[in-house]
């Protein structure tokens, strides 16, 4: 045993040196060099007192406070070594109330030592600290103050209590195990702390805490990364600077509701293996979530992403996170979010969530129910690429940038009601595999003419769609396939809309009763699908396709539709080979009830709205079609009402009567004025006829004769002639003189010739009048 100096009652005297040894080579240490302990021993034994046991202390009768009085002593010697403790073996230190400021800087160092327990509450601690590799039984720091750094990384610590605490510099537990209860409830960290690859083998309680931290670069932060916590870790109104939870694992609860984290923050890596709640948590500058496995419900609502100033990166970001359980961001704010390839394995709600910045959600896979509903995205939002397997909820959620779906699989039935696209939409490639519903939905966004504002370009709906009342401005449809039912009722399309539609592994059908088509075009392919036009309003529409059979507007229905500067030109060859008919339909499998059924007053509705349009746009050939069929269908309408209308008074029937035989005089005579030969025929040949009648004799024998009873003076040819004058001269109201009517029946037929001159002249001039000038 070494001797060493001490002075004692002025004399310098030779005492014995503490014996004991520390060899790092027999231990896991990270001293690389044998410690030789500096300390005198105690009278009567070979070790000082810090490294006695418990046993020879109470030989000695060494108490805790002797070795408190002892430690607090040092303070004052100059040798840093006196403050050197490593190995030791010690009591329960309280330092309670007491200011620990020795007249050096030197750091206590305990390092891989035995402590029973140091108290500091309420008290000072202004020496750096130094607990690595030690181990302790309960660390108490209280309402208390340290200024000094406090390196405790792989020590052993019973129990840590710092509520309230206040740590001026850093702090270092990094690599330790945390055996019962931690509490920092309200601790303070002013600079750099650092729980790295911690155990947490109870419960980790951090409410209220505060760490200011603010700089990655000086490691000025708050540390996690790696940790691990077996129960409770407990979070809630903490309030940090930087800090990284990365790779960490929390294997019970996580408490992070109305957590402040005002500096960059990460969890990349991170598990979760039960419930983690974020509710309410502030991220006032970026977060990331990378990679991060929620093993049970993941619960951000209300949380805010606000960002910081930088905008090179994302805000937040979960890519490639695993959502176990259900995700859980129900009226959370963000600004540039990234949660592409993020795989949500349960129910995923955004529920009256705001997106101010741009949202990345390509290759998202969810497997439950997705809840956009009452969502805002303020910008452009990508979901490119993604897989939705439940539900999909959608109602009145709003786009005010770009929304991206091509390619987007959804396998369960998507709703969209009354949702707001106000810039473009893009669902092109995406496949509806069972019904997906627009109902009321605004595809507002301006078109620039080059591309469309809503594309559903190469979109498979393999079930029902329904797009009822919603608002276009271009909307596309080419190469779209659609297995089911397919409901535009009531839809607008402002500018254009765009049908080139791809026939499915069954008969498909396009319900347009009551749109408003304002322009476009409509392409029928090698397989035609019916479209229904029923009270539907058609604008600049241009209709094209290939025959397969029928003719091209055979797949169209109109009924009482109204064409608004609808174009017939294109199509007159079609009409005419068929006779202008346009009410004709061919049906298919797919095809069921129609609002309004096809009666002869509905086709003449019809009629008279396409001559409307015929006119309006100077197509006078088919103006004048449509009129002979309105015409045509009105004397239908009131056969059918004559026939049909049993409370029809006697003279009601009357005049329905002359009405259709008006009508059909009409048809026959001039065809409504639209037949100008026919009159013509009429007008110059009826003289002819009458002029037959008149030479057979009996009651119509005119002076002129009897093809029956000639005499020798004239010849049958002559007789016939002379019938024929007479006939033309009466019809033309002339009236020479030179021949009369004999027969009762030949007067009467010569007035009534006179009469009939002055209406067919009238028709003839009204039909040529309308040729001239074109109209009605």
């Amino acid at each position: 045993m070494s001797q060493q100096p001490t002075e004692k009652n002025g004399r310098v005297e030779q005492t014995e040196q503490c014996s004991y040894t520390f060899d790092p080579a027999r231990t896991d240490a990270s001293l690389r060099t044998t410690w030789e302990c500096p300390h005198p021993a105690h009278e009567g034994s070979d070790h000082c007192v810090f490294h006695m046991s418990d046993d020879e202390r109470a030989g000695h009768d060494v108490d805790p406070t002797d070795v408190v009085e002892r430690l607090l002593a040092n303070l004052a010697i100059d040798d840093p070594r006196r403050n050197e403790y490593v190995g030791a073996t010690l009591p329960h230190l309280s330092l309670t109330y007491r200011q620990v400021d020795g007249d050096t800087n030197h750091v206590l160092n305990f390092q891989h030592a035995e402590v029973e327990g140091i108290d500091l509450t309420h008290g000072r601690l202004d020496q750096g600290l130094n607990l690595r590799e030690a181990s302790i039984g309960r660390l108490t720091f209280e309402d208390a103050t340290v200024t000094g750094d406090v390196d405790a990384s792989d020590a052993v610590v019973e129990r840590f209590e710092a509520a309230e605490a206040t740590f001026r510099e850093d702090v270092d537990f990094a690599g330790t195990t945390f055996i019962e209860r931690v509490d920092c409830t309200e601790a303070v960290f002013e600079e750099g702390a650092s729980f790295e690859e911690s155990a947490f083998e109870d419960v980790a309680d951090f409410r209220n805490l505060t760490a200011r931290g603010d700089s990655h670069v000086l490691d000025d932060h708050l540390t996690f990364a790696e940790a691990t916590f077996r129960a409770d870790a407990k979070f809630r109104q903490a309030g940090f600077g930087y800090v990284s939870f990365a790779g960490a694992t929390f294997e019970a609860g996580t408490d992070f509701e109305h957590t402040d984290f005002e500096g960059d923050t990460t969890f990349d890596g991170a598990t979760f293996e039960r419930i983690a709640d974020f509710d309410e948590a502030r991220f006032d500058h970026d977060a990331s979530f990378v990679e991060v496995r929620f093993r049970r419900l993941a619960e951000f609502r209300g949380a805010s992403f606000d960002g910081g100033s930088r905008t090179a990166s994302d805000d937040v970001t979960f890519e490639s996170a695993v959502f176990e359980g259900e995700a859980d961001f129900k009226l959370a704010t963000f600004r540039f979010a990234d949660f592409k390839r993020a795989d949500c394995r349960g129910e995923l709600n955004f529920d009256r969530a705001t997106f101010r910045a741009r949202a990345d959600c390509h290759d998202l896979s969810v497997a439950g129910v997705t809840t956009l509903a009452d969502a805002t995205f303020e910008a452009p939002v990508v979901f490119d690429g993604s897989a939705f397997a439940g539900r999909v909820l959608a109602r009145e959620t709003t786009f005010e940038g770009d929304a991206d779906f091509r390619e987007v699989t959804f396998a369960r039935r998507a709703t969209f009601d009354e949702a707001r696209f106000r810039a473009d939409a893009d669902f092109g490639g995406a496949t509806f595999e069972t019904s997906v519903s627009f109902c009321g939905a605004a595809f507002e966004g301006e078109a620039n003419h080059v591309e469309q504002n809503a594309s559903f370009d190469g979109v498979a709906f393999e079930g029902d769609a329904d797009f009822r009342d919603a608002r276009f401005t271009r909307g596309s449809f080419q190469g779209t396939t659609f297995h089911g039912t397919c409901d535009f009722r009531a839809v607008t399309f402002r500018e254009a809309a765009t049908f080139e539609l791809v026939p499915g592994g069954s008969d498909s059908y396009v319900d347009l009763t009551d749109a408003v088509v304002n322009g476009g075009t409509i392409v029928e392919g090698g397989a035609p699908v019916p479209y229904d036009l029923t009270r539907a309003t058609l604008g600049n529409v241009r209709l094209e396709g290939s025959s397969d059979g029928h003719e091209l507007l055979d797949h169209f229905r109109f009924c009482l539709t109204e064409f608004d500067e609808f174009d017939f030109s294109d199509h007159h060859a079609y009409l005419e080979r068929n006779d202008w008919t346009i009410h004709d339909f061919v049906e298919n499998d797919a095809t069921g009830s129609y609002a309004v059924a096809l009666t002869n007053e509905t086709i003449e509705e019809t009629y008279r709205k396409a001559q409307d349009s015929a006119s309006a746009v100077g197509d006078t050939p088919a103006s004048r079609e449509f009129e002979f069929k309105r015409y045509y269908y009105n004397r239908q309408k009131n056969t059918d009402i004559l026939r049909n209308e049993y409370s029809l008074n006697a003279w009601g029937r009357v005049k329905k009567t002359a009405s259709i035989g008006l009508n059909y005089f009409m048809q026959v005579t001039c065809g409504y004025g639209n037949r100008l030969p026919r009159i013509a025929a009429w007008t110059f040949l009826l003289p002819a006829l009458f002029g037959v009648v008149y030479v057979l004799g009996g009651p119509f024998l005119t002076q002129a004769g009897s093809v029956f009873a000639s005499t020798g003076e004239t010849t049958s040819s002559e007789v016939l002639f002379n019938g024929l004058y007479y006939s033309y001269i009466s019809f033309s109201t002339i009236g020479y003189g030179d021949i009369g009517p004999v027969g009762w029946a030949a007067k009467v037929l010569a007035a009534s010739q006179g009469m009939l001159n002055g209406l067919f002249f009238t028709l003839l001039t009204f039909t040529l009048f309308k040729r001239v000038l074109g109209g009605s």
